[in-house]
């Protein structure tokens, strides 16, 4: 754990009635890395680092830390603690994450759409999402050895060819997936690793959950059904359906993009094995 200095001094400042000590510090599973559960007799938060690993994918814990705080009156997101320019301590949030088989469950399907369409119904955030400038980012992060005369065009493409119109704006998560929900006891849901929240369209944050959690046409229905008919969230659901597959495209390419410089930073292979796929719908090798 890098910075280790600046979080004990955050949390003595914070607890100062806690011999730093005695803080269990315990790194928190995720594939951006740099989040850790912190435990002191019967205290527990979260805290998440602003290293280089985090910069490099476009993330930053002011932003986070400020999203959170305009957030409050959400409910379903952890509450902001404290924050330096090397950590950001968060609550933590008991409950339990959903498995793989409740995940994709009609009943859990719509509490979760329940959830968007509550976020997506609050007021805007002060950010909103730089789609084209964190494609220009992590272009120069990507190994050059991996990219080549195709991957050039498609790059070009989408720094350069006008985007959806937007349908609505508002409030979005970008990062839902069933490693960052938690089920609490009354059977709420809580969104935890807000690092990518921004304003943005509807639409390219519906599809953006789609494609991440690889939903097919029948669950893609099911949930646009709920968001729209049950949640009043929009009022059309099958031209909310239609703009999610206009950003199909540009949702694959951050995708990838994202995987590409995360294998580039780490080595780590797995993260080849995500990337198989999208270089293959954009016809590259692997």
């Amino acid at each position: 754990m890098s910075n280790d200095s600046a979080l004990l001094a955050l949390l003595a400042g914070c607890f100062p009635n806690i011999n730093v000590k005695t803080w269990e510090v315990t790194p928190l599973a995720g594939l951006s890395g740099g989040t850790y559960h912190l435990r002191s007799h019967t205290l527990n938060l979260i805290a998440r680092a602003q290293s280089q690993a985090q910069t490099a994918l476009f993330v930053n814990r002011r932003k986070e830390a400020r999203v959170l705080h305009q957030l409050q009156h959400f409910g379903q997101a952890p509450k902001v603690l404290a924050r330096n320019s090397d950590w950001l301590l968060l609550s933590w949030c008991d409950g339990q994450q959903p498995s793989d088989t409740q995940f994709l469950t009609p009943t859990f399907q719509s509490l979760l759409a329940a959830t968007i369409a509550k976020l997506h119904t609050q007021p805007l955030l002060t950010y909103r999402l730089q789609l084209r400038q964190e494609i220009a980012h992590y272009g120069y992060l990507v190994d050059p050895k991996r990219q080549g005369p195709r991957w050039h065009r498609w790059h070009h493409h989408f720094l350069s060819a006008p985007m959806p119109r937007v349908l609505k704006l508002a409030p979005a998560h970008m990062d839902i997936h069933k490693g960052n929900i938690v089920c609490t006891e009354s059977g709420q849901l809580v969104l935890l690793d807000w690092e990518y929240a921004a304003n943005t369209d509807i639409g390219l944050s519906l599809e953006t959950y789609f494609q991440a959690n690889q939903l097919n046409t029948t669950q893609r229905d099911f949930f646009l059904s709920e968001y729209c008919n049950k949640y009043h969230a929009y009022g059309d659901v099958e031209r909310l359906a239609h703009q999610c597959r206009l950003w199909t495209p540009w949702v694959k390419y951050m995708m990838l993009m994202w995987y590409e410089v995360q294998w580039n930073q780490s080595q780590n292979n797995d993260f080849l094995l995500h990337s198989r796929s999208l270089r293959q719908y954009f016809s590259l090798p692997s």
